[in-house]
C-alpha cells in the first residue's frame, strides 16, 4: 500500500499567533494618565493609569494595555433610594426601629485590553479611536453595609466591554502627549472616562510606514 503525505508549502506554514499577528507584538510605549471618572450612581472621582502599547497587530491597528484605579462614594442619592427601600421592608409596629444613613465608599481596579486604529504616519498629531475587553475588581465600604449580603454583591470581580478615542501628539523625539475619551459598560454599572498624560517611546521602533 502506497500512503501519500501531502506536502505543506512553506508560504503556509504559519502559526496560529502568527495569523493573529501576535508574533509582531514588541514592547513598544510606556505612560502614565490622570483623569477624571464619571461613574454611574457615583460621585465623579480623580482617576489614575498607566499605559502599555505593544505594537502592530495589523496594519493600523495596535494592541494596547493600560491599569487604572480610581475611589470614590455612591452618591447621597444612590444611598438614600436603598435606605427607603430597607425602612419599606422592614415591619415595625412599635415605630422605635430607624436606618441610619452612611457613606458608602467604592474602589475600582481596572485591567484593560485591546485594539486600537491608529493610522501609521510621520505626522506629529495622530487621532485614534479602540476599544476592547476590562475586568473591574471593585470594593464597596460602609458602615450602612459592613457584614451584609450587600457588601458582598458589591465586592467582585466583573467583566466588560470599553471604547475609546483620542488624540496622541508626538512633536520630536521619544515623548508623546496623550489625550483620550473612553466609556465603559458592563452589567448594572457604566462609568466616562477623561485623561490625559505622557508617554515614553521605547527603540528600536518598527518603521513606520508612509
Amino acid at each position: 500500500m502506497l500512503v501519500v503525505w501531502p506536502a505543506r508549502a512553506r508560504g503556509q506554514d504559519t502559526s496560529f499567533f502568527q495569523r493573529l499577528g501576535l508574533d509582531r507584538l514588541q514592547f513598544v510605549s510606556l505612560g502614565a494618565e490622570v483623569g477624571r471618572v464619571v461613574p454611574s450612581q457615583v460621585v465623579p472621582a480623580q482617576m489614575y493609569s498607566v499605559t502599555t502599547d505593544y505594537g502592530e497587530l495589523a496594519r493600523n491597528w495596535r494592541a494596547v494595555f493600560d491599569v487604572s484605579f480610581w475611589e470614590s462614594r455612591y452618591t447621597d442619592a444612590a444611598v438614600g433610594t436603598f435606605v427607603d427601600s430597607l425602612r419599606k421592608s422592614i415591619v415595625d409596629p412599635t415605630n422605635d426601629f430607624s436606618v441610619q444613613q452612611s457613606r458608602v465608599q467604592v474602589y475600582d481596579v481596572i485591567f484593560s485590553a485591546g485594539a486600537r486604529w491608529q493610522r501609521s504616519s510621520a505626522v506629529a498629531l495622530r487621532p485614534f479611536v479602540g476599544g476592547g475587553i476590562a475586568a473591574h475588581i471593585m470594593n464597596a465600604e460602609g458602615r450602612l453595609i459592613n457584614g451584609t449580603f450587600i457588601e458582598r454583591a458589591l465586592d467582585n470581580i466583573s467583566t466588560g466591554l470599553f471604547a475609546n478615542a483620542g488624540v496622541l501628539f508626538r512633536p520630536f523625539g521619544r515623548l508623546a502627549v496623550e489625550t483620550q475619551a473612553r466609556a465603559d459598560v458592563l452589567s448594572g454599572f457604566r462609568s466616562l472616562q477623561l485623561r490625559a498624560g505622557a508617554l515614553y517611546l521605547f527603540g528600536p521602533l518598527r518603521r513606520e510606514e508612509r
